[in-house]
C-alpha cells in the first residue's frame, strides 16, 4: 500500500544526512525496509540499501537498481501463522522488486513481526493492524470560482472518545495500482469537533512549491476535477505509524522548498536498519466525482 514513488529517494538521503561531513570516514550503507500489512490484504516488503553521503551515480534509475536487495529472506509471523515472503520484480513499485506472500492475509487486531536476513545482517520490526474506521459521508463540491476544481471532504465520527485513533488518507486514480498519500492527509481524534466529528479535506499529493492559496486556473494542482474516477483509502494506524507519516510528510514538503533542506532522520520502527513496518486498518471508497454531491454511507 505505499503509495508514492518518490519515498525511496528521500529515504536514501534522510537517514544519512545527519552527522555526515565530507571529511569524515565513509559510512556503510544500511538496509532500508519499507513494509506494510493491511486488513484483508497480503503483506508487502521492499528492500534496498541506503545511499551514502557523497556517493556518485550516473542516473536515478541506475542508482535504484544498484541499491536493490533481491536475495533477502523475509519472514512475516503472527501469533498463529508464519510465512516466508517471495520476491519478484514489480515495476509498479520503486524499488521495482516486491516481497509478498499469498498465504498470509492481514487480520484486524493481530500483531505481525517481520524479520529480514541478508548479507549476515538481521532487520526486524513489529506492528499491529488497528480496527478500521469508516466515513459517515464524503462531500463533493464544485468550486464556485473555477469549474474544473472539485473540493472533496470526508467526515468521520469518533465513536469512542476514550481511545485515540490516528488516520492517514490515500488516493489513486481508477486503473492505477499504487496509492499516493493525500497532501495534509493526516488526522487524529484530536481534530474532532464538539460533536465528535472529524472533517478531512482530501487533496492530491503535489509538492508545496506548486501549491497556491487561491483557485485560479494556474493554481489548482492539489485539487481533483469533475468526473475524476478515484479510490479513496481511509487507513487507521497506530501512534508509531502516525509518527512516521507525520515526520515523513513534513520532510517531503520542506525538501521541495529552497533553503529548507532535509536535515534530520525520519522516525523509524525498524531495528537493525531503517525504514518502517506499518499495519493499516483500511477501507476503500470508489468515487466518480460528480458536482455537488454528498455521499452517505451506512455501516
Amino acid at each position: 500500500m505505499l503509495m508514492f514513488k518518490h519515498i525511496l529517494y528521500l529515504l536514501f538521503s534522510i537517514f544519512f544526512l545527519v552527522g555526515c561531513a565530507p571529511d569524515r570516514d565513509v559510512i556503510e550503507p544500511t538496509i532500508i525496509l519499507e513494509g506494510w500489512i493491511e486488513n484483508g490484504e497480503h503483506p508487502v516488503a521492499l528492500l534496498h540499501y541506503s545511499m551514502v553521503m557523497g556517493e556518485e551515480y550516473d542516473s536515478v534509475s541506475q542508482l535504484v537498481m544498484d541499491k536493490l536487495i533481491t536475495l533477502g529472506k523475509v519472514t512475516v509471523s503472527s501469533s498463529n501463522e508464519s510465512a516466508i515472503l517471495i520476491g519478484g520484480f514489480d515495476t509498479a513499485y520503486i524499488p521495482p522488486y516486491k516481497y509478498t506472500s499469498s498465504r498470509l492475509v492481514g487480520v484486524e487486531g493481530e500483531t505481525y513481526t517481520i524479520d529480514v536476513e541478508y548479507d549476515n545482517k538481521t532487520v526486524t520490526a513489529q506492528t499491529t493492524i488497528p480496527a478500521p474506521v469508516f466515513f459517515d459521508s464524503i462531500k463533493v463540491q464544485q468550486s464556485p470560482y473555477v469549474d474544473s476544481i472539485i473540493h472533496l471532504t470526508g467526515y468521520v465520527t469518533d465513536t469512542d472518545p476514550s481511545r485515540e485513533n490516528y488516520y492517514v488518507l490515500f488516493y489513486r486514480y481508477r486503473g492505477d495500482k499504487q496509492y499516493q498519500n493525500c497532501f495534509l492527509g493526516l488526522f487524529s481524534d484530536q481534530n474532532a469537533d464538539e460533536n465528535h466529528s472529524i472533517s478531512m479535506p482530501i487533496y492530491r499529493n503535489v509538492s508545496t512549491s506548486t501549491l497556491k492559496l487561491s483557485d485560479s486556473d494556474n493554481k489548482k494542482g492539489r485539487y481533483f476535477k469533475p468526473w475524476d474516477k478515484i479510490d479513496i483509502k481511509l487507513a487507521t494506524v497506530d501512534s508509531i505509524g502516525y509518527k512516521f507519516w507525520s515526520e515523513f510528510s513534513a520532510l517531503t514538503m520542506t525538501s521541495s522548498i529552497a533553503f529548507m533542506p532535509i536535515y534530520t532522520n525520519v522516525y523509524t520502527n525498524v531495528e537493525g536498519g531503517k525504514g518502517y513496518w506499518i499495519g493499516y486498518g483500511a477501507k476503500v471508497y470508489p468515487l466518480t466525482l460528480r458536482r455537488d454531491t454528498t455521499i452517505r454511507y451506512i455501516r
